[in-house]
């Protein structure tokens, strides 16, 4: 067997400080609090906690975490601070190996980073930073990288007793509030960033630690435990429920319903720390690695069969362990462990939900659903426009998550099986599964039966505005065939004003205006679908460019052509008139 020569670095000052700043300052917190999570589960039980708090450095409010975790001496101290070198921890690509805090944190810490650990009653202390363009431990006066500051610690009131590891972050400067502004302004930050960021990126808290969050970083006047939202829709949803997908993949539906008396609110509000709002998100080893709350939640719902109601329902996919999907290599996103290494995001995911989808959701969707009386005839004629037009439906074919197995676990595709595409359940109906697409790959379009677009009609605000449809008239979602008509569009007004200002005088003025909307909303929704339709006809046209193809049913499109409503007035006032005379003549026919 042939023998080899390590490859070693050339530039080793150059490879640190490449490693370090293209890091993602976002994730600062997450490598810092999954750090302290993993000492603190070593501490006995009962013991087990994480503190994240600020503290005055020089008289500057600085952010602190410490954790109660086994402790450092004064030389395991030093050898922490090299990249990729890690005390206590296995090495290993499918681990959180020990690079990643120093990693994240020095890009927005130059002046240092300050680590503090007490083992066996005596506290030592080291300051990484950057000076002069070189990343390393700041060296302190007389020379020493790693100095004692037991007598200090001791003064200052801290216990040492027993063993705990802190880390303070001094920032860029020495006046920055690295509580109230962590990246010196690059990028600002919300006050209860810290909060938000822990909500969005721990799901679980495994091992029985607890996280308390100080007043300055709760803003409240005494310290709060951190609830992650695993434990939040236990504990404060109206409804939960765990249903397993394919591949051992758990689904968890959770419904938290309208606060009985706080408009706008959720049931499961409590206090400003409490999240109410409903949220998606992909579970990898208790994290978060596709986290979707607000509108990219709601708008993304419909792909997984929540077509209203999203504000009140959320979903979250877990991977089981063994999973073939893997960490990149900041931990930002999860990537899936075939040839080409795809992302893994949460509408992967979208066609297996949909098709298992609880009783009690879909009837919950259901009942949210508004009235569809309006649509009339409207369905007859996109029919006879979508015959016309030769028009074909068709559907881009949803990624799917690669197939587990052992040639996939080991790094190989696996062959396409047909057996790993989702069943639906008895009264679903699912959109066909691709064929064996076993690399996870997104592919184009698939054809489909011909059938029209199923018209969903919005006029709840807050259903509007879940869709993103408050400055616009509709959205299309291809992958569940599905047309949101925004019927508080300003055109819809406009034209009923003009009708109404057509009524005759002797017309009641209620009965004039509940005409006019109808009609105006009739006409709005018929023009939406008619140009979905000539969009739709575009993805066979000759000379148009694959993303000028999706452009053409883009809800800016199809806005648009709502804009044109006030075209179709005559129309409109034709149907006006039929309609007054329906209701209104036959009584005043009888007059002398």
């Amino acid at each position: 067997m042939a023998g080899i020569t390590k490859l070693r670095v050339g530039d080793e000052d150059f490879l640190v400080a490449s490693m370090i700043e293209r890091c993602p300052r976002s994730m600062m917190i997450r490598e810092l609090v999954k750090n302290a999570l993993e000492a603190a589960c070593h501490a006995p039980p009962g013991r087990r906690l994480v503190e994240i708090t600020g503290v005055a450095v020089d008289g500057v409010r600085k952010l602190r975490l410490w954790n109660t975790g086994p402790g450092l001496d004064a030389d395991e101290l030093h050898r922490m601070c090299d990249i990729a070198s890690s005390v206590g921890k296995l090495q290993a690509l499918d681990g959180n190996f020990g690079m990643g805090a120093k990693v994240a944190t020095l890009p927005s810490n130059h002046l240092g980073v300050r680590y503090r650990s007490c083992k066996r009653g005596q506290v030592s202390e080291v300051t990484i930073g950057k000076r002069n363009g070189v990343y390393g431990r700041i060296l302190q006066p007389g020379g020493a990288a790693v100095i004692d500051v037991t007598a200090a610690v001791r003064e200052a009131g801290a216990d040492t007793t027993h063993d705990w590891t802190e880390v303070t972050l001094l920032g860029q400067r020495a006046d920055q509030d690295t509580v109230a502004d962590p990246y010196g302004g690059n990028p600002r930050v919300l006050k209860g960033w810290v909060l938000r960021e822990l909500q969005h990126r721990f799901f679980r808290i495994a091992g029985g630690v607890r996280v308390m969050l100080g007043p300055e970083i709760a803003n409240t006047l005494r310290p709060r435990a951190f609830v992650p939202l695993d434990s939040h829709m236990d504990q404060r949803f109206a409804r939960c429920e765990v249903v397993e997908l394919p591949e051992g993949v758990m689904a968890r539906f959770g419904y938290d319903p309208a606060h009985p008396s706080l408009p706008g609110r959720n049931a499961s509000f409590v206090d400003r720390l409490s999240p109410d709002i409903s949220f998606g998100g992909l579970v990898h080893d208790d994290e978060f690695y596709d986290f979707r709350s607000a509108t990219r939640w709601t708008q993304e719902a419909p792909a997984f069969g929540i077509g209203f109601g999203a504000r009140h329902l959320s979903v979250v996919i877990e991977l089981p362990k063994g999973y073939p999907a893997r960490p990149e290599a900041y931990r930002q996103f999860l990537r899936y462990r075939n040839g080409a290494q795809d992302p893994a995001r949460l509408p992967d995911f979208a066609a297996m939900v949909r098709a298992r989808l609880p009783g009690w959701v879909r009837e919950l969707v259901q009942s949210l659903s508004p009235d569809l009386d309006l649509l009339g005839d409207v369905n007859d004629q996109l029919r006879h426009l979508m015959a016309e037009l030769g028009l074909k439906r068709k559907r881009p074919r949803l990624r799917r998550p690669p197939p587990t197995g052992p040639e996939t676990m080991a790094g190989v595709a696996a062959p396409p099986d047909a057996a790993a595409a989702p069943k639906a359940a008895p009264d679903v109906t699912p959109p066909p599964p691709p064929p064996g697409d076993a690399e996870g790959q997104v592919v184009d379009e698939v054809e489909d039966l011909e059938v029209i677009p199923e018209l969903l009609l919005l006029r709840d605000e807050q259903e509007i505005a879940d869709r993103n449809l408050t400055h616009r008239a509709a959205r299309f979602y291809p992958e569940t065939h599905q047309l949101y008509v925004n019927l508080g569009y300003p055109s819809v007004q406009r034209v009923a004003d003009a009708l109404i200002a057509t009524a005759p005088a002797e017309v009641p003025a209620e009965q004039a205006q509940a005409a006019a909307l109808t009609i105006a909303e009739r006409m709005l929704v018929l023009r939406l679908g008619q140009a979905l339709l000539y969009g739709l006809s575009k993805r066979e046209a000759k000379g148009w460019a694959p993303i000028e193809k999706q452009q053409a049913t883009s809800s800016e499109m199809l806005t648009l052509a709502a804009d044109t409503l006030a075209a179709l007035l005559l129309e409109a006032r034709q149907m006006f008139d039929d309609r007054l005379g329906e209701t209104y003549m036959p009584s005043t026919s009888r007059m002398p």
